[in-house]
């Protein structure tokens, strides 16, 4: 085995990355921490801007919203709640023309619609059970 050792890349190049991986999972991190902590890593690493938020995204979108998984739920659920606050906050503070008061008030009854579907999926995923999330 010791013959096909790739000895042109230096011993420890990536050692932070993987002592970080390792503590992560003995302290008992969500997986979900655990990837979205690779794939910052990653972004850095390879200088690809926006590439955690791809992956993060993604994760909301097949382990959240099509698994049913609690934690990816909530996370979704806090950051439309909080977009929902910016947009109102806008709303009572800004000057806008009628059309555009219009369409804020169509974000603001979409970004509602959202956060009671999430809110019915997360209200689903606690009656499935199966959510991987390791609460510390």
């Amino acid at each position: 085995m010791a013959d096909n050792v790739d000895v042109s890349v230096p011993h420890g190049v990536e050692q932070n990355i993987k002592m970080e991986l390792l503590a992560m999972i003995h302290s008992g991190e969500s997986p979900y921490l655990i990837i979205d902590h690779v794939a910052r890593y990653l972004e850095e690493a390879s200088a690809e801007p926006g590439y955690a938020n791809h992956i993060r995204e993604n994760m909301r979108a097949v382990y959240g919203c099509a698994l049913l998984q609690k934690k990816l739920l909530t996370d979704e659920l806090s950051d439309v709640e909080a977009r929902l606050k910016k947009i109102e906050k806008a709303q009572t503070e800004g000057d806008f023309t009628d059309e555009e008061k219009t369409r804020i008030g169509f974000a603001i009854g979409l970004h509602q619609k959202n956060i009671q579907r999430l809110k019915g999926l997360i209200e689903l995923s606690e009656q499935d059970g199966t959510d991987p999330y390791i609460e510390k």
